[in-house]
């Protein structure tokens, strides 16, 4: 409004239309719309991985043997060492490396969500949370693979379902919401110092030895205390417990949701701070 408009209608007020949005609005935005372009990220899921696999007569199915292969293999060996039976140990074994290879893979290429996606960014505006959608989405897809291991180890071995295994349900949809949790916290961080990938992978591989993966904490009871220190290992078990026809305790459930409420609020913090300098940092 100019000077001669107010003086010419003294009852005009100055115009308070807020502008874009604060920072933390922008994000919910962002994350809004990245949800509403889930065909877009499905799709893009699918053509990587056909991509990735284009000549194979199989396509993904050779993560699935590799798997296989693998849980065979530790199974069999383990069992041994542990003289544990292979009929208790190999289901145990399997939903393990099952879970750990989709949480471990999935925080690895959370470092990598923003900086592997450089010139779509220069080239297409898009929400950022659109890559990080699509990294998980992949992920889903492979661990929907790995799945069949389970499947054939259940039949195996007679594992019933029971009304147990539908915690895995809301068990699984905990670890996939702190796995966009984790990317939006990470593909910023790692974009901007791009040595904290190999720093991220590092400790991913030494904390697979101190989680109980291929070990029980029952093995361990006096010196377990550092295991319920551990969060990956609460995840897995809220997870792995309901495929193996039990249920998980109350204490991994709550240090579960909690991790879940207290990462959620650190991400979105986060995302709200430093979305706006990601496209500078690719």
């Amino acid at each position: 409004m100019t000077r001669s408009d107010f003086m010419t209608n003294p009852t005009a007020t100055v115009s308070t239309k807020r502008g874009p949005g604060s920072p933390l609005e922008l994000a919910l935005l962002d994350l809004k719309e990245g949800m509403s372009k889930h065909e877009l990220w499905m799709f893009l899921s699918w053509r990587d991985i056909q991509k990735q696999y284009s000549r194979s007569l199989i396509g993904p199915f050779w993560l699935t043997i590799s798997m296989g292969v693998m849980v065979a293999g530790m199974g069999l060996l383990y069992a041994v060492i542990f003289r544990i039976e292979v009929r208790e140990y190999l289901p145990f074994l399997s939903v393990g490396l099952i879970l750990w290879g989709f949480i471990s893979n999935l925080l690895i290429s959370s470092c990598a969500v923003y900086s592997s996606a450089a010139g779509t960014m220069r080239q297409v505006r898009l929400p950022l949370s659109v890559y990080i959608f699509q990294l998980v989405y992949n992920h889903l897809i492979i661990f929907g693979h790995n799945m069949i291991i389970y499947i054939a180890v259940a039949l195996i071995f007679g594992i019933q379902p029971s009304l147990f295994t539908l915690l895995f349900f809301p068990a699984f949809a905990l670890v996939l919401i702190n796995g966009v949790f984790a990317a939006m916290i990470l593909g910023p961080v790692c974009a901007r110092f791009r040595d904290v990938p190999m720093i991220i992978a590092s400790l991913i591989q030494l904390t697979f030895f101190v989680t109980p993966i291929i070990w029980n904490a029952e093995q361990l009871p006096e010196r377990a205390m550092f295991v319920h220190f551990n969060p990956f290992f609460h995840f897995i078990e809220i997870v792995r417990a309901p495929l193996l026809g039990g249920s998980a305790s109350v204490e991994n459930w709550v240090v579960s949701i909690g991790i879940t409420l207290v990462l959620g609020f650190i991400s979105l913090a986060f995302f709200a701070r430093y979305r706006s300098r990601v496209a500078y940092w690719v």
